[in-house]
Protein backbone atom coordinates (compact mmCIF):
# COMPACT_ATOMS: atom_id res chain seq x y z
CA UNK A 1 0.00 0.00 0.00
CA UNK A 2 1.50 3.08 -1.38
CA UNK A 3 0.46 6.32 0.57
CA UNK A 4 2.39 9.68 0.55
CA UNK A 5 4.32 11.52 3.14
CA UNK A 6 3.29 14.49 4.00
CA UNK A 7 6.03 15.43 6.63
CA UNK A 8 6.68 18.79 7.06
CA UNK A 9 10.52 18.32 7.26
CA UNK A 10 12.55 19.33 10.57
CA UNK A 11 9.66 20.52 12.24
CA UNK A 12 7.55 17.57 12.45
CA UNK A 13 10.81 15.28 13.54
CA UNK A 14 11.37 17.70 16.49
CA UNK A 15 7.99 17.33 17.61
CA UNK A 16 8.32 13.73 17.57
CA UNK A 17 11.68 13.75 19.52
CA UNK A 18 9.84 15.90 21.90
CA UNK A 19 7.14 13.78 22.57
CA UNK A 20 9.03 10.64 22.49
CA UNK A 21 11.50 12.31 25.07
CA UNK A 22 8.31 13.36 27.52
CA UNK A 23 6.98 9.69 27.17
CA UNK A 24 10.08 7.87 27.82
CA UNK A 25 10.74 9.65 30.97
CA UNK A 26 6.84 9.35 31.69
CA UNK A 27 6.58 5.91 31.40
CA UNK A 28 9.70 4.29 32.99
CA UNK A 29 9.08 6.01 35.77
CA UNK A 30 5.28 4.77 35.66
CA UNK A 31 6.81 1.46 34.95
CA UNK A 32 8.89 1.27 37.96
CA UNK A 33 6.47 2.40 40.36
CA UNK A 34 4.20 -0.21 39.40
CA UNK A 35 6.72 -2.36 39.73
CA UNK A 36 7.55 -3.94 36.13
CA UNK A 37 10.54 -5.62 35.50
CA UNK A 38 13.40 -4.04 33.70
CA UNK A 39 13.05 -6.39 30.80
CA UNK A 40 9.54 -4.57 30.14
CA UNK A 41 10.83 -1.22 30.00
CA UNK A 42 13.59 -2.10 27.92
CA UNK A 43 11.54 -3.45 25.40
CA UNK A 44 9.24 -0.23 25.57
CA UNK A 45 12.05 1.62 25.11
CA UNK A 46 13.54 -0.30 22.20
CA UNK A 47 9.86 -0.35 20.67
CA UNK A 48 9.89 3.39 20.68
CA UNK A 49 13.34 3.38 19.04
CA UNK A 50 11.64 1.39 16.28
CA UNK A 51 9.14 3.95 16.11
CA UNK A 52 11.13 7.18 15.76
CA UNK A 53 13.22 4.99 13.37
CA UNK A 54 10.80 4.41 10.84
CA UNK A 55 10.23 0.81 11.37
CA UNK A 56 7.00 0.06 13.46
CA UNK A 57 6.71 -3.68 12.78
CA UNK A 58 10.23 -4.00 14.36
CA UNK A 59 8.89 -1.70 17.15
CA UNK A 60 5.52 -3.91 17.61
CA UNK A 61 7.57 -7.03 17.63
CA UNK A 62 9.78 -5.86 20.25
CA UNK A 63 6.87 -4.50 22.16
CA UNK A 64 5.52 -8.26 21.54
CA UNK A 65 7.85 -10.03 24.51
CA UNK A 66 6.14 -7.97 27.09
CA UNK A 67 3.06 -10.27 28.05
CA UNK A 68 0.77 -7.78 28.44
CA UNK A 69 1.06 -3.81 26.99
CA UNK A 70 0.82 -1.66 30.10
CA UNK A 71 -1.40 1.33 29.88
CA UNK A 72 0.72 4.12 29.48
CA UNK A 73 2.50 1.78 26.35
CA UNK A 74 -0.86 2.00 24.81
CA UNK A 75 -1.84 5.88 25.01
CA UNK A 76 1.44 7.06 23.74
CA UNK A 77 1.37 4.52 20.70
CA UNK A 78 -2.15 6.12 20.09
CA UNK A 79 -0.56 9.28 20.40
CA UNK A 80 1.83 9.05 17.93
CA UNK A 81 -0.44 7.51 15.81
CA UNK A 82 -2.98 10.34 15.69
CA UNK A 83 -0.23 13.00 15.41
CA UNK A 84 1.17 11.06 12.30
CA UNK A 85 -2.19 10.99 11.01
CA UNK A 86 -2.75 15.10 11.93
CA UNK A 87 0.83 15.55 9.65
CA UNK A 88 -0.45 13.68 7.30
CA UNK A 89 1.77 10.83 7.45
CA UNK A 90 -0.91 8.14 6.99
CA UNK A 91 0.98 4.92 5.79
CA UNK A 92 2.80 5.23 9.36
CA UNK A 93 -0.66 5.74 11.27
CA UNK A 94 -1.88 2.91 9.79
CA UNK A 95 0.81 0.48 10.48
CA UNK A 96 0.87 1.25 14.15
CA UNK A 97 -2.93 0.66 14.37
CA UNK A 98 -2.84 -2.25 12.56
CA UNK A 99 0.33 -4.00 14.34
CA UNK A 100 -1.43 -2.88 17.99
CA UNK A 101 -4.36 -4.50 16.73
CA UNK A 102 -1.63 -7.41 16.66
CA UNK A 103 -0.41 -7.52 19.66
CA UNK A 104 -1.89 -9.78 22.52
CA UNK A 105 -3.99 -9.40 25.32
CA UNK A 106 -5.66 -6.32 24.14
CA UNK A 107 -8.90 -5.72 26.16
CA UNK A 108 -12.23 -5.50 23.97
CA UNK A 109 -12.10 -1.47 24.83
CA UNK A 110 -8.58 -1.00 23.51
CA UNK A 111 -9.13 -3.05 20.36
CA UNK A 112 -12.59 -1.37 19.43
CA UNK A 113 -10.80 2.13 20.25
CA UNK A 114 -7.65 0.68 17.31
CA UNK A 115 -10.10 -0.36 15.07
CA UNK A 116 -12.05 3.14 15.16
CA UNK A 117 -8.80 4.84 14.65
CA UNK A 118 -7.89 2.39 12.28
CA UNK A 119 -10.54 3.08 10.25
CA UNK A 120 -10.36 6.69 10.40
CA UNK A 121 -6.80 6.77 9.03
CA UNK A 122 -7.88 4.51 6.05
CA UNK A 123 -10.87 7.26 5.61
CA UNK A 124 -8.29 10.03 5.37
CA UNK A 125 -6.39 8.08 3.05
CA UNK A 126 -9.29 7.55 0.67
CA UNK A 127 -8.97 3.83 1.01
CA UNK A 128 -12.40 3.37 1.84
CA UNK A 129 -13.10 -0.35 0.90
CA UNK A 130 -10.43 -0.85 3.98
CA UNK A 131 -11.76 1.59 6.06
CA UNK A 132 -15.39 -0.30 5.51
CA UNK A 133 -14.11 -3.74 6.08
CA UNK A 134 -12.23 -2.44 9.55
CA UNK A 135 -15.85 -1.03 10.68
CA UNK A 136 -17.61 -3.98 10.05
CA UNK A 137 -15.31 -6.13 11.74
CA UNK A 138 -15.93 -3.62 14.58
CA UNK A 139 -19.78 -3.78 14.43
CA UNK A 140 -19.72 -7.83 14.04
CA UNK A 141 -18.26 -7.53 17.53
CA UNK A 142 -20.25 -4.89 18.94
CA UNK A 143 -23.18 -4.32 16.32
CA UNK A 144 -24.40 -0.91 18.46
CA UNK A 145 -21.34 0.63 18.62
CA UNK A 146 -22.45 4.52 18.40
CA UNK A 147 -18.94 5.78 17.17
CA UNK A 148 -18.49 2.75 14.85
CA UNK A 149 -21.87 3.52 12.71
CA UNK A 150 -21.56 7.02 12.66
CA UNK A 151 -17.74 6.45 10.85
CA UNK A 152 -19.35 3.71 8.20
CA UNK A 153 -22.44 6.15 7.70
CA UNK A 154 -19.43 9.19 6.98
CA UNK A 155 -17.10 6.53 4.77
CA UNK A 156 -20.51 6.02 2.91
CA UNK A 157 -21.31 9.50 2.50
CA UNK A 158 -17.59 10.30 0.88
CA UNK A 159 -18.72 7.63 -1.50
CA UNK A 160 -22.31 8.64 -2.08
CA UNK A 161 -23.34 5.99 -1.52
CA UNK A 162 -26.95 7.17 -0.25
CA UNK A 163 -28.77 4.48 0.92
CA UNK A 164 -26.34 2.85 2.70
CA UNK A 165 -25.55 5.36 4.35
CA UNK A 166 -29.51 5.80 5.01
CA UNK A 167 -29.28 2.25 6.19
CA UNK A 168 -26.58 2.87 8.75
CA UNK A 169 -28.03 5.86 10.03
CA UNK A 170 -31.35 4.22 10.34
CA UNK A 171 -29.63 1.92 12.78
CA UNK A 172 -27.63 4.12 14.14
CA UNK A 173 -31.32 6.48 15.27
CA UNK A 174 -34.01 3.99 15.25
CA UNK A 175 -36.99 5.55 14.74
CA UNK A 176 -39.12 7.39 17.33
CA UNK A 177 -35.96 8.43 19.45
CA UNK A 178 -35.65 11.58 17.82
CA UNK A 179 -33.30 13.01 15.68
CA UNK A 180 -34.17 12.00 12.34
CA UNK A 181 -32.58 15.24 10.19
CA UNK A 182 -29.87 13.63 8.95
CA UNK A 183 -31.34 10.48 7.61
CA UNK A 184 -34.02 12.79 5.49
CA UNK A 185 -30.87 14.34 4.20
CA UNK A 186 -29.56 10.92 2.83
CA UNK A 187 -32.91 10.05 2.04
CA UNK A 188 -33.28 13.14 -0.16
CA UNK A 189 -29.97 12.48 -1.72
CA UNK A 190 -30.50 8.69 -2.79
CA UNK A 191 -34.16 10.49 -3.85
CA UNK A 192 -31.77 12.72 -6.25
CA UNK A 193 -29.26 10.10 -7.04
CA UNK A 194 -32.48 7.92 -8.09
CA UNK A 195 -33.87 10.69 -10.56
CA UNK A 196 -30.84 11.05 -12.08
CA UNK A 197 -30.65 7.26 -13.25
CA UNK A 198 -34.26 7.42 -14.06
CA UNK A 199 -35.92 5.85 -11.66
CA UNK A 200 -38.28 7.91 -11.03
CA UNK A 201 -40.88 5.68 -9.16
CA UNK A 202 -38.61 4.87 -6.95
CA UNK A 203 -36.99 8.30 -5.80
CA UNK A 204 -40.71 9.19 -5.11
CA UNK A 205 -41.35 6.36 -2.71
CA UNK A 206 -37.85 7.34 -1.08
CA UNK A 207 -38.61 11.17 -1.16
CA UNK A 208 -41.97 9.89 0.53
CA UNK A 209 -40.27 8.70 3.24
CA UNK A 210 -37.91 11.17 3.97
CA UNK A 211 -40.66 13.94 4.02
CA UNK A 212 -42.56 11.75 6.52
CA UNK A 213 -39.29 10.82 9.04
CA UNK A 214 -38.99 14.87 9.03
CA UNK A 215 -41.70 17.04 7.51
CA UNK A 216 -39.49 20.16 8.57
CA UNK A 217 -36.75 19.39 6.43
CA UNK A 218 -36.51 21.86 3.76
CA UNK A 219 -33.94 19.66 2.12
CA UNK A 220 -36.83 16.53 2.13
CA UNK A 221 -39.57 18.74 0.82
CA UNK A 222 -37.08 20.27 -2.15
CA UNK A 223 -36.61 16.21 -2.93
CA UNK A 224 -40.47 15.58 -3.27
CA UNK A 225 -40.83 18.66 -5.42
CA UNK A 226 -38.06 17.69 -7.38
CA UNK A 227 -39.21 13.48 -7.96
CA UNK A 228 -42.77 14.82 -8.43
CA UNK A 229 -41.53 17.16 -11.21
CA UNK A 230 -39.96 14.36 -12.94
CA UNK A 231 -42.92 12.08 -12.27
CA UNK A 232 -44.57 15.13 -14.36
CA UNK A 233 -46.86 15.74 -11.15
CA UNK A 234 -46.71 19.27 -11.80
CA UNK A 235 -49.24 20.62 -9.21
CA UNK A 236 -48.03 17.86 -6.60
CA UNK A 237 -45.13 19.47 -6.53
CA UNK A 238 -45.36 23.26 -6.34
CA UNK A 239 -46.27 22.79 -3.19
CA UNK A 240 -43.46 21.01 -1.69
CA UNK A 241 -40.98 22.92 -3.36
CA UNK A 242 -42.70 26.56 -2.17
CA UNK A 243 -42.74 24.37 1.52
CA UNK A 244 -39.03 24.29 1.40
CA UNK A 245 -38.07 27.55 0.24
CA UNK A 246 -40.21 28.91 2.99
CA UNK A 247 -38.32 26.43 5.38
CA UNK A 248 -34.92 27.58 4.12
CA UNK A 249 -34.95 30.93 2.10
CA UNK A 250 -31.75 29.92 0.63
CA UNK A 251 -32.88 28.29 -1.46
CA UNK A 252 -35.16 30.62 -2.85
CA UNK A 253 -32.81 31.49 -5.91
CA UNK A 254 -32.26 27.57 -6.43
CA UNK A 255 -35.48 27.06 -6.57
CA UNK A 256 -36.97 29.56 -9.09
CA UNK A 257 -36.27 27.42 -12.06
CA UNK A 258 -38.06 24.55 -10.68
CA UNK A 259 -41.12 26.62 -8.88
CA UNK A 260 -41.86 27.85 -12.70
CA UNK A 261 -41.51 24.22 -14.45
CA UNK A 262 -44.64 23.41 -11.54
CA UNK A 263 -46.11 26.88 -11.72
CA UNK A 264 -47.40 29.71 -13.93
CA UNK A 265 -44.66 33.16 -13.90
CA UNK A 266 -47.56 35.02 -12.31
CA UNK A 267 -48.11 32.55 -9.58
CA UNK A 268 -44.25 31.88 -8.74
CA UNK A 269 -43.63 35.99 -8.71
CA UNK A 270 -46.53 36.56 -6.12
CA UNK A 271 -45.60 33.97 -3.96
CA UNK A 272 -42.13 34.78 -4.03
CA UNK A 273 -42.75 38.82 -3.43
CA UNK A 274 -45.57 37.74 -0.40
CA UNK A 275 -42.14 35.86 0.92
CA UNK A 276 -39.72 38.75 -0.02
CA UNK A 277 -40.77 40.92 3.41
CA UNK A 278 -39.72 37.84 5.62
CA UNK A 279 -36.63 36.51 4.75
CA UNK A 280 -35.43 39.81 2.34
CA UNK A 281 -32.20 39.10 0.28
CA UNK A 282 -32.31 35.19 -0.72
CA UNK A 283 -36.14 36.15 -2.41
CA UNK A 284 -35.35 39.69 -3.90
CA UNK A 285 -32.26 37.42 -5.48
CA UNK A 286 -35.02 34.99 -6.96
CA UNK A 287 -37.14 37.56 -8.34
CA UNK A 288 -34.53 39.27 -10.39
CA UNK A 289 -33.55 35.49 -11.49
CA UNK A 290 -37.10 35.24 -12.70
CA UNK A 291 -37.05 38.26 -14.56
CA UNK A 292 -34.23 37.45 -16.41
CA UNK A 293 -36.07 33.78 -16.79
CA UNK A 294 -38.85 35.81 -18.16
CA UNK A 295 -36.80 37.91 -20.63
CA UNK A 296 -37.61 40.94 -18.73
CA UNK A 297 -33.40 41.76 -18.49
CA UNK A 298 -33.58 45.74 -18.15
CA UNK A 299 -36.22 45.03 -15.11
CA UNK A 300 -33.79 42.20 -14.01
CA UNK A 301 -30.84 44.48 -14.04
CA UNK A 302 -32.41 47.48 -11.89
CA UNK A 303 -33.57 44.57 -9.59
CA UNK A 304 -30.13 43.31 -9.38
CA UNK A 305 -28.45 47.16 -8.86
CA UNK A 306 -30.88 47.89 -6.13
CA UNK A 307 -29.97 44.53 -3.97
CA UNK A 308 -25.95 45.04 -4.75
CA UNK A 309 -27.09 48.94 -3.63
CA UNK A 310 -28.78 47.59 -0.69
CA UNK A 311 -26.34 43.77 -0.21
CA UNK A 312 -22.67 44.78 -1.20
CA UNK A 313 -21.51 41.73 -0.06
CA UNK A 314 -24.28 39.74 -1.84
CA UNK A 315 -21.82 38.02 -4.04
CA UNK A 316 -24.37 36.02 -5.81
CA UNK A 317 -26.37 39.28 -6.78
CA UNK A 318 -22.86 40.52 -8.21
CA UNK A 319 -22.32 37.50 -9.96
CA UNK A 320 -25.93 37.66 -11.80
CA UNK A 321 -25.39 41.40 -12.30
CA UNK A 322 -21.95 41.19 -14.19
CA UNK A 323 -23.26 37.95 -16.08
CA UNK A 324 -26.04 39.68 -17.39
CA UNK A 325 -24.17 43.15 -18.50
CA UNK A 326 -21.67 41.25 -20.24
CA UNK A 327 -24.25 38.97 -22.22
CA UNK A 328 -25.91 42.21 -23.42
CA UNK A 329 -23.02 44.05 -24.33
CA UNK A 330 -23.37 46.75 -21.27
CA UNK A 331 -19.79 47.20 -20.72
CA UNK A 332 -19.33 50.66 -19.60
CA UNK A 333 -21.93 49.43 -16.92
CA UNK A 334 -19.51 45.76 -16.50
CA UNK A 335 -16.47 48.11 -15.90
CA UNK A 336 -17.96 50.45 -13.45
CA UNK A 337 -19.57 47.50 -11.20
CA UNK A 338 -16.07 45.80 -11.43
CA UNK A 339 -14.01 48.45 -10.83
CA UNK A 340 -16.13 48.97 -7.30
CA UNK A 341 -15.72 45.31 -6.61
CA UNK A 342 -11.85 45.92 -6.89
CA UNK A 343 -12.19 48.17 -3.69
CA UNK A 344 -13.60 45.54 -1.77
CA UNK A 345 -10.84 43.03 -1.79
CA UNK A 346 -9.09 41.52 0.80
CA UNK A 347 -12.73 41.80 2.65
CA UNK A 348 -15.14 38.91 2.80
CA UNK A 349 -16.49 37.74 -0.18
CA UNK A 350 -18.31 34.08 0.81
CA UNK A 351 -20.91 34.65 2.34
CA UNK A 352 -21.26 30.98 3.66
CA UNK A 353 -19.06 29.16 5.88
CA UNK A 354 -19.30 25.86 8.13
CA UNK A 355 -19.71 26.29 11.66
CA UNK A 356 -17.96 22.83 12.35
CA UNK A 357 -14.94 23.59 10.06
CA UNK A 358 -14.62 26.90 9.56
CA UNK A 359 -14.51 26.20 5.37
CA UNK A 360 -15.86 28.56 3.30
CA UNK A 361 -18.74 27.98 0.87
CA UNK A 362 -19.79 29.27 -2.16
CA UNK A 363 -23.58 29.06 -2.15
CA UNK A 364 -25.69 27.41 0.27
CA UNK A 365 -25.58 23.75 1.16
CA UNK A 366 -26.75 21.33 3.50
CA UNK A 367 -24.09 18.87 3.97
CA UNK A 368 -20.68 21.00 4.01
CA UNK A 369 -18.36 20.13 1.80
CA UNK A 370 -15.27 19.99 3.43
CA UNK A 371 -16.34 18.36 6.85
CA UNK A 372 -19.30 16.35 5.97
CA UNK A 373 -21.48 17.50 8.72
CA UNK A 374 -24.91 18.26 8.21
CA UNK A 375 -27.00 21.76 8.71
CA UNK A 376 -23.63 23.70 9.59
CA UNK A 377 -23.43 25.75 6.15
CA UNK A 378 -25.32 29.11 6.65
CA UNK A 379 -24.68 32.83 5.87
CA UNK A 380 -23.01 35.17 7.91
CA UNK A 381 -19.84 36.11 10.32
CA UNK A 382 -18.43 32.83 10.06
CA UNK A 383 -17.77 33.14 5.82
CA UNK A 384 -15.68 35.63 7.26
CA UNK A 385 -12.84 34.12 8.80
Amino acid sequence: MELPHLQSGGAVLWLLVATALGALVALYAALSRKGRTEDQARAYLAGFTYVLSDDPDAAIAELSRVAELSSQTLETYFALAALFRRKGDLERAIRLHTNILLSRGLSTEVRRRAQLALARDYRQAGLRDEATATLERALREDPEHPEALLLLRQVYEDARAWARAAEVEARRVPRGSGGQEVLAHLLAAESRALVASHQVPEALAVAERAVALCEASADAQLALGEARLAAGQGPQAAGRLQAAVTLEPELAPRAVRLLRSALPPDVVERFLRERSGEAGEPFALALALLARQRGQVNEAIDQLKRLVERAPRLWEARRELGALLLEYDRSEEVRADYQEILGTLGQPALAFGCSACRQKVLEHQFRCPGCGAWDTVRRGPTAAH
